[in-house]
């Protein structure tokens, strides 16, 4: 069976190499905001909203600062915590913050001198308000924001694993979003029945195999984002209910989720035969994408293989038509550092997974940009999705 999930001592395993990074500091309590970096730590997944939820790694022991309404959650999902500190709600009569001073000071009795955490104060993206850490516990907190990043860069051969399997349902589903895209139909249809019948499959092959730690009711989802004929020069389009018609340029994006992994897989499909414009277009964006995929590999840097891609398209006389670099990181969100991109100065090694993605786009035509996930390995890289990429199974 496929790996689908990663075992609470994968977890653990995490927590360690953190301590170890944290002790070469002196560090001795860390304190983690981030819902990401919570659930690559513990397998922690929750829905972060204006309630402070805080990982505090001390002393080698995992608590948790937590709402109330999370206090089962945690309990639910992280076996091997050690103390589950909590507060009512916010902002409350008496702020979060404070109660959070109270655990640090009183309950763990932090060192001053060996604190750090990966932010200052919580973050204000729900509509939050609140002080900083600083301001609350009178202590200098040593701020170490890339340290959980960093480990996240270099995937471990079980992450690969769920990349892998997350990578075989985005190539599932969009199959059915080709197979459903017909003249006429609304793209808002076409992507709920693929991503329906998508995640139909993924959960019934997968079974009780299968872990669920996103938000969508959708583990496998396809569709198009509103990049549908002339809209699609818009690389970042937004759904807009459109219909499809003949002659249309497609650019579509598939993915699934697995144990929080997320793979990336988008082609350029047309609705008929395309014209002699589209099949040019068409053609220098693969040629680009070739290109890549022959120069990425160990020890190469990012910034080789974005150059690589842009020579393609200067040659070709298309550089005009660039409007972004050739791909960036991907793991548990959609754009993960490192970044393929002439300005990089990260060197690719084994573990990092990369999106692929080279577009040009043509104002009244459209987009033309194919994106797969691929991973270095020792001798070079594995393209994971597996869909195909000539024109000529991509025309409906």
């Amino acid at each position: 069976m496929s790996r689908t999930r990663l075992t609470p001592d994968h977890h653990k395993e995490r927590i360690e190499r953190l301590q170890t990074k944290l002790s070469k500091d002196d560090i001795d309590t860390f304190l983690v905001f981030n819902s990401k970096n919570i659930f690559y730590l513990t397998g922690l997944s929750i829905i972060p909203t204006e309630r402070p939820i805080i990982l505090i790694i001390h002393k080698g022991q995992v608590n948790f600062f937590v709402p109330s309404l999370e206090i089962d959650h945690v309990h639910h999902q992280v076996p091997f915590v050690s103390e589950i500190f909590s507060y009512f709600e916010y902002p409350d009569t008496i702020h979060p913050m404070k109660h959070l001073a109270n655990v640090l000071m009183n309950e763990l009795k932090i060192s001053p001198l060996r604190v750090a955490s990966e932010a200052s104060a919580a973050s204000g993206y729900w509509g939050y308000k609140g002080p900083s850490l600083m301001d609350v516990t009178g202590l200098n907190f040593k701020l170490l924001p890339e340290i959980i990043m960093d480990m996240r860069v270099i995937k471990e051969p079980e992450e690969i694993e769920l990349m892998r399997e997350s990578s075989k349902w985005a190539d599932r589903v969009h199959r059915y979003l080709q197979e459903y895209t017909k003249i006429g139909a609304n793209e808002i249809d076409v992507s709920i029945r693929a991503s329906t019948q998508g995640s139909h499959d993924m959960i019934t092959e997968l079974g009780e195999h299968y872990y669920p730690t996103g938000f969508s009711m959708f583990p496998a989802s396809a569709g198009y984002r509103g990049q549908i004929g002339p809209n699609s020069f818009f690389p970042h389009a937004l759904s807009r209910g459109l219909e499809f018609k003949e002659g249309d340029t497609l650019v579509t994006g598939a993915s699934s989720e697995v144990y929080g992994v997320r793979s990336e897989l988008e082609r350029t499909m047309f609705m008929g035969s395309p014209s002699k414009r589209q099949r040019e277009l068409f053609s220098i964006m693969l040629a680009a994408q070739d290109a890549a995929f022959e120069t990425a590999g160990p020890n190469v840097a990012c910034s080789d293989v974005d150059k690589v891609v842009r020579k393609v398209f200067k040659e070709a006389g298309v550089i005009d038509l660039v409007r972004h670099h050739t791909g960036h990181g991907l793991g548990m969100e959609g754009h993960e550092r490192p970044f393929i991109d002439r300005g990089s100065d990260v060197v690719m090694k084994p573990g990092m997974i990369f999106s692929c993605e080279p577009g040009i786009y043509e104002r009244g035509l459209g987009g033309f940009r194919h994106s797969d996930t691929f991973v270095v390995n020792q001798d070079g890289i594995e393209v994971l999705t597996k869909y195909p990429r000539d024109i000529d199974s991509l025309i409906l």
